[in-house]
């Protein structure tokens, strides 16, 4: 190689040479009023070669560095993409094992690196949220909101933020920017229908699952929960003066669905409330005899005992029970309702049938207890209340667990109830619940049980 260079280097002397020779003129160049060089033809020629080489080998020289640079930096930055794929991936081992500081800690590692990587402003935020750090959590999912405005993960985090911490109007308003931009956009219509439930805006939930009913026809649950919301804004439009449409909607919620007892209930009191009392009792008498709801026969019964008019019930528990003879529940509650009316006889006539009857009801041994008690038979009073109670003639002492008031004939090392290892006791005493919870323990009711059933609980035993 170098022979070859060192060949073409003579020959290009030579060349120069020859055409120095040939062409011994010269050229003056001026680079300036004072200041002027003179050049041979060639020599000129030679000038203008190597001037233009040299801003090639230039050109060529920076574009190189510039590709060499960009593959360092391309290096340095999959270098710290590994970094922070590596912390991340462990503040999110973290997160997912419940320990939201070490995630936190986590993932504050890699904001030292990269301030603004948008995953990890999401998961640092979800971490707060875990640990119900609310301004926290809403602080972090705002930046990551402001890096990708158009990201529904970071927009529904945020108004998850809201709705957890009490502020519903700006998660409201988060989410509705999303229906704007996407009225059909599901998760979005779900989650602001949530919203309103949560805060009973049954206006709002009941547009919102409207549209939904649209979206996914075909849904048997969104229907249902159509139902649900209707009736509640029925009874919101009432409260507010709307009597007329809330009527409408509560007759129309019946037509789509004569099994949804609740909307024959409210219409009634608000027809009883208006005045049209019988119109009541009459859409209460036909409801049921379209479902057999029990709930509309003691809806009947409390409203004629407040008219005076116990015959009509009493005839439409005869009619009922005509209708199905076999019906033990109908016989029970037509025995009660002449306890409640003190037709002893009749009552004993009626729940003294019922005793031995397959799947008898303790509250029955207790009516039947009561009266014996009133007619002064305790003998068979004590009895009836025994079997009420489910007492056995033999004398057996059960195992007890004081945790969640759990009593079995059978030990076992731990409580199928509570799951507690070791918790079983034994004593003849009966110990109540409120008892154990005034040494500090929790005892939880729900709460949300509807008043017809604690109506119900009230009437037996009478």
């Amino acid at each position: 190689m170098r022979y070859f260079i060192a060949l073409f280097a003579v020959f290009a002397l030579v060349v120069i040479v020859y055409f120095e020779r040939l062409n011994p003129e010269s050229l003056t160049i001026n680079l300036s009023s004072e200041t002027s060089y003179s050049l041979s033809t060639v020599g000129f020629f030679l000038f203008s070669f190597a001037l233009g080489a040299f801003i090639v080998i230039l050109f060529t020289l920076l574009r190189d560095a510039k590709t060499i640079f960009k593959d360092w930096r391309n290096r340095q930055r999959e270098r710290i993409d590994a970094r922070i794929q590596e912390i991340f991936s462990r503040g999110l081992y973290a997160y997912l094992s419940g320990k939201y500081d070490q995630a936190i800690s986590f993932f504050r590692d890699i904001m030292k690196i990269e301030p603004n990587h948008f995953y990890t402003l999401l998961r640092i935020g979800d971490a707060y949220l875990q640990e119900r750090n609310y301004p926290e959590a809403i602080k972090f999912h705002k930046r990551a909101r402001k890096i990708d405005d158009k990201s529904l993960e970071a927009l529904f985090a945020l108004a998850n933020d809201y709705v957890l911490s009490g502020s519903h109007d700006e998660a409201i308003s988060i989410i509705q920017e999303v229906i704007k931009k996407d009225s059909s956009n599901i998760e979005a219509l779900i989650r602001l229908r949530d919203i309103y439930i949560k805060i009973t805006r049954w206006d709002g939930a009941h547009e919102i699952q409207g549209r939904l009913v649209k979206h996914r026809r075909d849904n048997i649950e969104d229907t249902k929960l159509l139902m649900g919301l209707r009736y509640e804004f029925a009874r919101y439009l009432f409260t507010k003066g709307g009597r007329d449409k809330s009527k409408r909607l509560l007759k129309g919620i019946i037509r789509a669905d004569k099994d949804f007892i609740p909307a024959y209930v409210t219409l009634g009191d608000m027809l009883i409330e208006e005045g049209e009392s019988s119109e009541a009792a009459d859409l209460w008498e036909k409801g049921y005899y379209m479902n057999y709801s029990e709930i509309l026969l003691h809806k009947l019964e409390d409203f004629y005992l407040q008219q005076g008019e116990p015959e009509k019930i009493i005839w439409i528990y005869k009619k009922a029970i005509s209708l199905s003879p076999d019906h033990a529940t109908l016989r029970f509650y037509l025995g009660k309702l002449y306890y409640r009316l003190e037709m002893l006889d009749e009552a004993f006539e009626v729940l003294s049938e019922l005793e031995g009857t397959e799947g008898a009801m303790p509250e029955l041994y207790k009516l039947l207890g009561n009266i014996y008690e009133r007619k002064e038979e305790f003998e068979n009073a004590i009895a009836e209340f025994k079997k009420a109670l489910g007492l056995r003639k033999r004398v057996m002492v059960p195992y007890y667990c004081p945790v969640c008031d759990y009593h079995t004939f059978e030990w076992s090392g731990r409580c199928s109830r509570c799951g507690g290892w070791n918790t079983f006791t034994v004593s003849p005493v009966y110990i109540q619940k409120d008892l154990y919870a005034a040494k500090g323990k929790k005892w939880y009711v729900n709460k949300a049980e509807p008043s017809y059933k604690r109506d119900r609980i009230e009437w037996s035993g009478a």
